[in-house]
């Protein structure tokens, strides 16, 4: 009998890990990669894999990377996004990348700046002086907003925006449900979970059904606008213009309004809830961007000019990576950490417990920003990875760096932050790893008006 990984402890029969997972995750996880760096675990009745190694994750993401994809949880994806760029595999996966790709190089996120700063200054404006605000729901409004005035040429009403803020966190929860257990445990019978998981499916495509028909009749009426509906209709390749159908643009909308509600604001509030709890950090990082003009120097001068506010937000995504767990699976028998996987072994990695690994991280469970300054320590690339390594790389991440950047850079020109006495705040794994709650916010205006 072929050796295996190490089993996780506590498996249950008939169910397996499954009890453990669902209790808390990051608990779990965390716990179990203290188990091997390559570990099993046990989903019902059917082994699974768990990778607690950067060097492992190398392989799988970047070395091997052709001998997997992107498994289980990404096909529960499927019922909202289709065959997105961010589903798609092989050679549509690559010919769709490269044709969007020119739209997030720096030079077309420049565009996007001012869409950006408008939104966000808007935002903080609104606060009004000192008070208490729920930072999580402004920050979900603002980057839902953004993602679909700037690469669709979109303005969102109120009510858009709130139908997608209530209900992507149904679906993206009900994602990671179905990607843990079998979909018929989920489905087999009519419960209240699974006719709010598919209602919300379908509001989301017929919202971004109507929004992507409103944008093609003005764009037929007014002349085309350069984003990325343009690219997708306007490729002089054949094939690709033909793929790229009213359904296939329609997945397309729906990927970018997923990735760009559901993780750029997580950044923005872990960011937020960090400086508030380390006050001092919070005022160098105001001193830092005080007086400073995004409009005047333009935004790749003076996002330069602010290394610390950087290091910021690269630390709050270390300790909380909006995408926190994630997968592959094999496409044929395949050798990981000297034990040999079959073809479709699930193969699971916790970001989170990645990017806390003490073996990479000193003190990995404190806030320290200056690691990521100047002279600091330098960190294996598959070690920090919260828009992914290897072919597979987030394509937006350019895109969410300035957008945090530049909203964090908006709210402490005007504003102290600072949590109740007391208050503690939990990270939610149900989707995005998020803030539980609407992270509520002391604000002190530091703006003599």
């Amino acid at each position: 009998m072929a050796v295996k990984p190490p089993l996780v402890p506590n498996a249950k029969p008939i169910v397996g890990h499954a009890l453990g997972i669902f209790k808390d995750q990051l608990e779990f996880f965390s716990e179990a990669a203290l188990t091997a760096p390559l570990s099993r675990l046990k989903i019902g009745w059917t082994d699974a894999y768990l990778i607690a190694n950067h060097e492992l994750l190398y392989h799988v993401l970047v070395n091997d990377a052709k001998k997997y994809d992107k498994g289980v949880q990404y096909e529960r994806a499927r019922a909202l996004l289709g065959n997105g760029v961010l589903l798609a595999e092989g050679d549509f996966h690559f010919r769709q990348r490269r044709l969007m790709q020119p739209m997030f190089n720096k030079p077309s996120i420049d565009d996007y700046v001012d869409a950006m700063h408008r939104y966000s200054t808007a935002m903080v404006e609104s606060w009004s002086g000192s008070g208490v605000v729920s930072l999580y729901p402004e920050f979900y409004r603002l980057a839902t907003r953004v993602v679909i005035d700037t690469l669709f040429s979109t303005r969102m009403t109120d009510a858009d925006v709130a139908l997608v803020q209530s209900r992507m966190p149904v679906v993206i929860s009900g994602m990671q449900k179905r990607g843990a257990l079998p979909t018929k445990v989920f489905d087999a019978l009519p419960t209240p979970e699974k006719r709010a998981f598919y209602t919300a499916i379908g509001e989301l495509r017929a919202l971004g059904d109507r929004l992507v028909e409103e944008r093609l009749a003005a764009d037929r009426e007014t002349g085309a606008w350069a984003d990325l509906i343009d690219v997708l209709l306007n490729v002089d390749d054949e094939v690709a213009r033909r793929d790229n159908d009213r359904a296939q643009i329609l997945n397309e909308f729906l990927t970018f309004l997923t990735a760009g509600s559901e993780t750029t604001p997580s950044a923005m509030a872990w960011s937020c809830y960090l400086l508030a709890r380390h006050p001092e950090i919070q005022e160098q990082v105001r001193e830092e961007v005080a007086g400073l003009d995004l409009v005047a120097e333009g935004t790749a001068q003076a996002l330069q000019r602010l290394p610390l506010l950087q290091a910021v937000v690269k630390e709050s995504l270390r300790l909380y990576p909006p995408v926190w767990f994630l997968g592959r699976r094999t496409l044929a028998p395949t050798t990981l950490g000297g034990y040999a996987l079959p073809t479709g072994s699930q193969v699971f990695y916790s970001v989170y417990t990645i990017q806390r690994d003490p073996a990479i991280y000193d003190d990995p469970d404190e806030f320290k920003p200056h690691r990521w300054l100047d002279g600091g320590k330098k960190y294996p690339r598959t070690a920090f990875l919260p828009f992914g390594a290897g072919v597979r790389n987030c394509i937006g991440e350019h895109f969410a760096w300035i957008e945090t950047s530049i909203t964090l850079l908006n709210v402490l020109q005007r504003y102290h932050l600072s949590l109740a006495p007391g208050q503690q705040v939990r990270p939610t794994t149900m989707g995005s790893l998020v803030p539980a709650g609407d992270l509520p916010m002391r604000l002190e205006s530091v703006v003599k008006r």
